[in-house]
Parts: C-alpha cells; sequence; structure tokens
C-alpha cells in the first residue's frame, strides 16, 4: 500500500487535498492494511521491517536458519510494563507520519492559549518596555518583557510561528524575553501572561504573520514545560522540571542540558541535535534531518527518526541500573558509541533491512550473527550490576555498535 500512500502524499503538497483529506485516505488505506494483517502479540517490542506485518516474521538467513524477531523482542517485553503509557514502537511510513504531524503543526498545543480566556479577571500581564521602532522594511516589531514567577505550582507554554525560538533556563524567579513579531491586523495585542500557575505568550495567531521569543526562564521553577514553534530554528536548554515537550517543523532543533521525569519530542525538516539530557522517560522522534545525540542518560528511551541518520555519542549510564532503549531509523546509517565497563552488561538485539550490521563491543556472546541480524550478550551479563537492553533497527543502510 505504500504507493497509495505516496500518490495520497503528492495530492496534499500539490494543494489538490486538504490535509484532513488526506488522513481520511490514509485511513482508509490502513484499513485495508489491517485486514489483511495480523497486529503483533501485546507486550512485544519487536525488531521488524519498516511497515505493518503479521503477528510473527521470520526471515531466512545464511545456513538456512529462520529467525523469528517477535520473540527476540519478547525478551525485552517484562522490561517495559512498568511503562506507563507504554514506549510505542513506531512503524509508519514517512508519508503517514508527514501527514500526522502536519495536522498536529495546525493544531494548539495541549496548554494552547486558544483554550485560554482572553482576559479573565485576576490575570497578571508582564511588564513590558515599549515596542521599540524598526527601520527593517519587513514591519518586524521587538519588545522586552519580564514577569516574577510566584512559588508554587507553574506551567509555561510559549507558542511561536514563523521564526526562531531560544529558551534558556537560569537560575533566578522571573521570565526575561524578547518577543519579535509582525502583525496581519493593526495594532494586534501579543503578551506574556499569568492565569493561576499557567504562565503562556497570549495572541491571537490569525493576526500576526510571525512570532518568535529569545526568553531566559527560571530553571527550576516550573513543573510542566511546553515548547511549540514553525518555520524557525528552536533551541531549549538548561531546565530542571517534571515534564519537558518540545515540538518544531522545518527548521533545527536543539535540546541541550535537560532533566526531567518525562521529556517528549516531535520535530523534522531540519537537524535535530540532543546532548546532556537525564530522565526516566523520553521519547524522541524525527523526520527528514539528521539527528546527532549525545551523553543521554535515560531509562527508557524510544528514538525514532524517518529519512534521516542517527548519530549517538554515550560516554556512560549512570543514574539508572537498567535502561531499556529502542532505536530506529530509515533509509539512513545508525551509529551507536557506547562506553565499555567491568559492571556494564548489553543484550543487544539489532536488524536491518539491504544492509549489513557491524558489532565491536568486546566479549560479545551471540544467540544469532547474521550479516542483518544479531542477539548478543555480554558475556555473565545478568551478573552485571548495570544492564542495557538495546533494540536496534534500520534500513537500506549499516547499522553500527562501536
Amino acid at each position: 500500500m505504500a504507493s497509495e500512500k505516496m500518490m495520497i502524499l503528492n495530492m496534499l503538497q500539490k494543494g489538490k487535498i486538504t490535509a484532513e483529506e488526506a488522513s481520511k485516505l490514509l485511513s482508509t488505506v490502513d484499513e485495508g492494511d489491517k485486514k489483511a494483517t495480523a497486529p503483533p502479540p501485546p507486550g512485544d517490542i519487536p525488531i521488524s521491517n519498516n511497515g505493518p506485518r503479521a503477528g510473527r516474521e521470520t526471515r531466512s538467513h545464511t545456513g538456512g536458519s529462520n529467525i523469528d524477531f517477535d520473540e527476540l523482542g519478547r525478551k525485552f517485553a517484562a522490561f517495559a510494563k512498568d511503562l506507563e503509557p507504554k514506549i510505542h514502537k513506531v512503524t509508519e511510513v514517512v508519508a503517514e507520519k508527514t501527514v500526522e504531524l502536519a495536522s498536529k503543526f495546525s493544531e494548539s498545543f495541549e496548554t494552547s492559549t486558544a483554550a485560554l480566556p482572553p482576559k479573565p479577571t485576576g490575570q497578571k500581564t508582564a511588564s513590558a518596555a515599549k515596542p521599540r521602532p524598526t527601520s527593517n522594511p519587513s514591519g518586524v516589531i521587538e519588545k522586552q518583557v519580564e514577569l516574577l514567577i510566584d512559588d508554587g505550582y507553574n506551567e509555561l507554554s510559549l507558542d511561536c510561528m514563523n521564526g526562531d525560538v531560544s529558551i534558556k533556563g537560569y537560575n533566578g524567579d522571573k521570565i526575561s524575553a524578547y518577543i519579535r513579531y509582525k502583525t496581519i491586523r493593526s495594532n494586534a495585542p501579543i503578551e506574556l501572561m499569568k492565569l493561576g500557575g499557567k504562565y503562556y505568550l497570549n495572541y491571537e495567531e490569525d493576526d500576526f504573520q510571525m512570532v518568535a521569543i529569545d526568553a531566559y526562564v527560571p530553571s527550576n521553577k516550573f513543573k510542566i514545560v511546553n515548547i511549540s514553534g514553525m518555520n524557525g530554528n528552536m533551541d531549549v536548554s538548561g531546565l530542571n522540571c517534571e515534564q519537558i515537550k518540545v515540538l518544531n517543523s522545518n527548521g533545527q532543533t536543539k535540546m541541550v542540558d535537560l532533566t526531567a521525569e518525562s521529556i517528549k519530542s516531535e520535530s523534522g525538516n531540519g537537524r535535530l541535535t540532543v546532548a546532556n539530557i537525564a530522565a526516566p522517560i523520553a521519547i524522541i522522534e524525527h523526520f527528514n534531518g539528521i539527528v546527532e545525540a549525545g551523553n543521554i542518560d535515560a531509562e527508557k528511551l524510544n528514538l525514532t527518526n524517518f529519512n534521516g541518520s542517527i548519530s549517538m555519542s554515550i560516554s556512560a549510564f549512570e543514574r539508572f541500573s537498567e535502561y531499556l532503549w529502542s532505536v530506529e531509523t530509515s533509509n539512513a546509517k545508525l551509529t551507536m558509541n557506547v562506553p565499555s565497563m567491568s559492571n556494564l552488561g548489553y543484550h543487544i538485539l539489532a536488524h536491518v533491512t539491504l544492509g549489513n550490521i557491524r558489532a565491536g563491543l568486546t566479549g560479545l556472546e551471540f544467540a544469532v550473527n547474521d550479516p542483518t541480524a544479531i542477539d548478543a550478550r555480554t558475556a555473565d551479563f545478568d551478573s552485571k550490576s548495570k544492564k542495557v537492553r538495546l533494540s536496534l533497527e534500520t534500513s537500506n543502510a549499516a547499522l553500527t555498535v562501536n
């Protein structure tokens, strides 16, 4: 059904159908797929070819042996049962993902300002300097705002469009920001505001051509941080909170020095850089761009990329005793460098299509060792004080571990 899906995507790109119509057409194609294939058994973390498949798939390899990838995946299932919501395995084709994210970018964030009343009683507005006149013929206006953050439960939601977003955490108690914007309607208001414990950028999207922000925010004052942007670069760094969500499209995305209970990001059409992040749960989803990741310390990690390479360099596994990572890309190479220590054990399940696997870690014992699939463990894996389970997959390129 991939050809039908690409036809739908081409029609969407040429403007012959809307994103909503494309989504309905893809759903119709998916229903046909589901009738022809049964879903994999619940609880699995399968290593599979890209795309839907029947509940059990085997592949013939050199020597005539068959490898049941569902059975290999089940070895990891027990370690993911406590994850709520469960780290899901994304296996949709690029056409489906593009339409899905296009729909998301057309909507507001879960805590977007569209759901907030414009000026209810008790609402505080950031103190602002007078907008500075600009000689820029494009009509972009810039103003500086500051807003004191109260103690207690706080959330931050910043939604921007058609401009760069820079959010930097610091050891302070107020938001200090420059807002750059271009209006469609003359004198359209835009303010950094507070409603209860929610701090947000308030404006009517239809009144603006561009909204960009460069802000310093207290690194430890917020429980939840939501940052959204499109058609611009995004840089989020130096935050320590319970939940961090980052959404960006059509620009480079950087996530650096972040600590949270849960980190989730969706980005595309640009380079993604992730460095020095720590969380029990991290879900990172990207498409059409290179992913560079360094020093991720996440107990449960789901990292997926579509049509782009993944390069990971991990210097240490420090915070947790057991790790469960799923890393997958398509049509590009996957390279992972991980540390070798006496107390550290690895269990690696890896699969490629139209490529080959190179595993250079010392001390591995192979249950399966095939050019396109491996099941390997560090000797005395069960006795190691730190255990790392890696489920790795790519297509049409090489997969390399160390």
